[in-house]
């Protein structure tokens, strides 16, 4: 362990001299020598909190004072952004330097509800959260004054030296979860985490700053307004809803990705292109870019940037366990011979669950009209019109492959589901009801009737596994359009109108349908068909 004992050498040295310290050092450490590591990192905060109490509190040279607010000498601007200034203050209570973050407020109920929540963070202390001192409102501005970290923010420290080892963005990772858990148990979110906003100090502790787009997630009020930065908001806050503690999940899944690769997971600059690429988690694996990752750590970030809340870790501790055990060595235990134990036993049931009888394949649909809110289901041979908006709701049993063709008697038929930039996407998972053709990442859909024929026909495929002759056909036939090019507002595809009162149906569909099966009765197939006859309004 002679290398391991220098580098700690190297660490306590630094200390001892008040220097920057490499935490990467660590990294480098076997298992054996964690708990030391661990020990240098909290003498070395320790230091640092001596080292404050022992600053003078008469400064030899003070600089200039811009202007004050609330009862501080404000100095100098250490940084400007969307939602404010921050600034380097002097607080004469306190007797020492002070961050200043400022912003314009226009409505007295935002105003009231920062100082309530600057109050509340004030109560919390936490060494991965910055300290709060105070918070005050004065000439149409709220203010939130914290400690000044001596430190420089993550973002530096990835433009500067490029991406973190694995080692160091999981500690960075767990101390930021240690953090925000201390902030939701008060019911706040931050809002806002993000590489410009995550600090690191001369002793290597990690300080989540800036709490200027805190919110009260238990509070749902008229007032909240999206903030933050984009690339970082989850998919349900650029929608509208409120922050919550998922979506602070979310941003610290962004946080790592940038931080293990110095790319975002999603690249698109406008709002609406970035929604989209979320729904569709249309991103590269983690260890695309890096192979060098632990499979653990890639999946432990993944999760945390699934699009539906449900589908991430249980809470920012659930996500630090996580972290934590993705670069432990694994080693064979009691309960993992016990585990194996249950897995053959599984294994042998498998067999036994094989010789059964195949479960019936179970699947329910039906056509459904939108009508000024109501909803109407439609009956085989129920009369449409121009105008109309359809959708099919499908219920399934188990994961099923859906394929939504309108036949108007050409060559190539229309394909209405599955749609490319469209949620769902098959398989459709069991359990839920779903509402085809889906959602475009800003509203739900409906296929449109556009224009006049005898009659619309429907063709339902639902299969237990993907049908690769399906897949093959469909890449050339039209599809319904994409919401940017509907003609009805907010995005609707439209539905193809059959040719002639006398077409007897798509010879390309029905070859299809006879290829797959459609005709004979199988045990993981169902093709439904549906005809609407057309009536004029």
């Amino acid at each position: 362990m002679t290398g391991d004992k220098q580098d700690l050498e190297k660490i306590a040295a630094g200390i001892a001299d008040d220097a920057a310290l490499d935490w990467r050092l660590l990294a480098k450490l076997d298992p054996d020598a964690a708990e030391a590591g661990d020990g240098l990192r909290e003498l070395s905060q320790l230091a640092q909190v001596f080292r404050g109490l022992q600053l003078k509190s008469e400064r030899a040279a003070p600089d200039p004072v811009q202007f004050r607010f609330a009862g501080l000498d404000v100095l100098q601007q250490l940084g400007r952004g969307a939602e404010g200034e921050v600034w380097r203050a002097y607080d004469p209570m306190l007797d020492q330097e002070v961050a200043l973050k400022l912003r314009h407020v226009d409505s007295d109920t935002l105003s009231h509800h920062f100082l309530a929540e600057g109050r509340r963070l004030a109560k919390l202390r936490h060494p991965n959260i910055v300290s709060v001192y105070g918070a005050a409102a004065q000439d149409g501005r709220v203010g939130l004054w914290t400690e000044l970290v001596r430190g420089r923010s993550l973002a530096e420290v990835l433009q500067a030296e490029g991406e973190f080892s694995a080692a160091d963005a999981v500690q960075i990772g767990i101390e930021l979860c240690r953090g925000l858990a201390a902030v939701h148990r008060v019911g706040l979110t931050h809002g806002d985490v993000k590489a410009e906003n995550v600090l690191r100090d001369v002793s290597g502790r990690v300080v989540l700053a800036d709490f200027g787009a805190a919110r009260e997630f238990e509070r749902c009020g008229a007032f909240d307004t999206v903030s933050g930065t984009r690339q970082y908001l989850a998919p349900e806050v650029l929608a509208g809803d409120p922050a919550s503690p998922a979506s602070d999940q979310f941003a610290v899944g962004v946080l790592l990705y940038r931080l293990l690769t110095a790319r975002y997971p999603y690249a698109s600059d406008d709002l609406a292109g970035l929604r989209l690429q979320q729904v569709a988690e249309a991103r590269r694996p983690l260890r695309e870019w890096r192979p060098d990752l632990p499979r653990a750590l890639a999946r432990a970030v993944e999760r945390a940037l699934a699009p539906d809340p449900a589908r991430r870790h249980a809470g920012v501790l659930v996500l630090l366990a996580a972290l934590e055990a993705s670069l432990r060595p694994w080693r064979m235990q009691p309960l993992h011979w016990a585990g194996l134990a249950a897995l053959v036993v599984l294994s042998l049931a498998a067999l036994f669950w094989r010789a059964m009888p195949a479960p019936l394949f179970k699947f329910e649909s039906g056509f459904f009209r939108d009508t000024e809110g109501q909803r109407e289901r439609l009956a085989d041979g129920t009369p449409i019109a121009v105008g109309d908006r359809l959708r099919l709701e499908v219920a399934t049993a188990q994961p099923t492959w859906i394929y939504v063709f309108n036949d108007d008697g050409s060559a190539d038929p229309a394909v209405l589901f599955p749609l490319p930039g469209i949620a769902p996407a098959n398989p459709l998972r069991p359990g839920k009801r779903w509402q085809l053709p889906g959602h475009d990442g800003v509203s739900a859909l409906s296929w449109q009737v556009d224009r006049e024929a005898a009659s619309d026909t429907f063709v339902v495929v639902a299969s237990a596994e993907p049908l690769t002759s399906v897949e093959d056909s469909i890449v050339q036939w039209r599809r319904a359009v994409s919401p940017d090019a509907a003609l009805v507002a907010r995005g609707v595809g439209r539905l193809a109108p059959v040719a002639t009162s006398t077409a007897t149906g798509s010879a390309g569909l029905a070859a299809l349908l006879q290829r797959i099966g459609c005709d004979g009765a199988t045990p993981t197939l169902r093709c439904e068909r549906f005809e609407f006859p057309h009536t004029r309004r």
